[in-house]
């Protein structure tokens, strides 16, 4: 018997994938800083190095990108926070992925966010780019 499983989008807004050069930083305890995978208006996914596989919950968030860009303290929920499969084991240092839903959001950070998206998405500045969420799932 052939399973078929249908993937219901949630997220109320697409999602750009972003060139390297846009980071986001987990503040104390956590202290991880990592490479953004993608985001979008509402939130974003990132991975970071991790000892052990252990993760702490941080105490705010904050997003930096190459050319000077920066927004601090960023109220944020983590919506999930998972490891990596790994080639080696046994390593003592593994990769995760960390999924997290902003909160309570000002203008102030949609407008940067946007001008995150316009300037870091793929391909020539300011060029939209859209996940194909199909190809994800």
């Amino acid at each position: 018997m052939v399973r078929t499983h249908h993937h219901v989008e949630r997220r109320k807004q697409p999602r750009y994938i972003l060139r390297e050069g846009t980071y986001a930083f987990l503040r104390p305890p956590a202290n991880k800083i990592g490479q953004i995978l993608d985001i979008s208006l509402s939130g974003l996914a990132f991975t970071y190095f991790s000892t052990n596989g252990a993760s702490c919950e941080p105490e705010g968030l904050d997003l930096l990108a190459e050319g000077g860009l920066c927004m601090e303290n960023i109220p944020f929920e983590t919506i999930n926070d998972f490891i990596i499969p790994n080639e080696h084991p046994f390593s003592q240092i593994t990769m995760r992925r960390r999924c997290i839903k902003f909160a309570n959001i000002s203008t102030d950070l949609t407008a940067y966010i946007q001008d995150i998206i316009n300037k870091y998405g793929p391909g020539d500045p300011g060029e939209e780019y859209r996940i194909d969420t199909e190809i994800l799932h």
